[in-house]
């Protein structure tokens, strides 16, 4: 197994439990963030609409680290 992760029971779930709520209602509440900022018109100079990308970005690089350490994830006794 590449680069286990040695987690307890509770730490597992713990990161499972992020990892179901970032990819279903993160993911919703980023979306309709970009869609109410997109409404505000030109992309280009749209505050709102740039921070709420970055927010997705961030949101999806958390998504994708969760998803590498529960599958090479080995749990311990704690």
């Amino acid at each position: 197994m590449p680069d286990a992760h040695h987690l307890s029971q509770a730490a597992h779930d713990r990161l499972s439990a992020e990892l179901q709520e970032l990819s279903t209602r993160g993911r919703i509440e980023i979306a309709d963030k970009i869609e109410a900022a997109r409404k505000l018109g030109d992309l280009s100079e749209n505050g709102d609409y740039h921070a709420a990308k970055e927010e997705q970005a961030k949101l999806e690089g958390r998504i994708v680290h969760l998803t590498r350490i529960l599958t090479n994830a080995e749990i311990i006794d704690a």
